[in-house]
């Protein structure tokens, strides 16, 4: 029994890299296939936890913006915990707008099949990765290839839409869009709210210093 496991696992995770790799280069079919499988949505949303816990981390060693000093690794790690929980919230969030607003332009898909495409398109966050070479001075090379990652993935997000709801391209990126405007409007308030106790916490800390 031990030894049919072990080749369902290797097959299962080699299928799980070829659609990684599927959703990278932008291959329709892949997306349709990662929306009709329900087994798809776990390893969706640990992508969406990995991925925004990474760019969280990276993001809090480098200062959040400047708002912070950078290389602060308390900051990094509190940042990356924050990041995938609102990452996690985001996701299902704006899962659930894409299929309500894809309904009215006639789509035929649901929330389960847009949090898995939405997951797996997630893998491009990795890019968030590239904000510590701004530690090293790098930071116009890093925001050069993060622009484009941005780019591919914005296309890799409507193809998921188009693919999941099964209409057009062009109403693919309407519905993209709104669902978009919603969700960051979601995402700045949640934002907002934890992480101005957050500073105005270390204001005090460093002020008694």
């Amino acid at each position: 029994m031990a030894l049919e496991l072990f080749p369902s696992v290797k097959e299962t995770s080699i299928m799980d890299m070829d659609r990684i790799m599927g959703v990278l280069t932008l291959k329709a079919p892949t997306y349709r296939q990662i929306a009709e499988d329900p087994n798809a949505t776990q390893l969706a949303g640990i992508i969406v936890a990995i991925v925004t816990a990474i760019s969280g981390f990276f993001n809090g060693l480098s200062g959040v913006g400047g708002l912070f000093p950078s290389g602060n690794i308390v900051l990094a790690i509190i940042v990356a915990v924050l990041g995938a929980i609102l990452g996690l919230i985001g996701w299902f969030v704006a899962s659930w707008v894409l299929a309500f607003v894809a309904k009215w332009f006639g789509g035929k898909t649901n929330t389960q099949e847009m949090l898995r495409v939405t997951g797996f398109v997630s893998i491009f966050g990795l890019v968030g990765i590239l904000n510590v070479l701004a530690l090293v001075g790098l930071s116009v090379v890093s925001n050069c290839i993060g622009f484009i990652i941005a780019i591919l993935q914005i296309v890799g997000y409507v193809i998921g839409v188009r693919e999941a709801a099964e209409f057009s391209t062009g109403n693919a990126i309407i519905t993209a869009i709104i669902a978009g405007i919603i969700n960051a409007v979601i995402q700045i308030v949640l934002l907002s709210i934890i992480l101005t106790p957050i500073a105005i916490a270390m204001g005090i800390a460093s002020g008694g210093q």
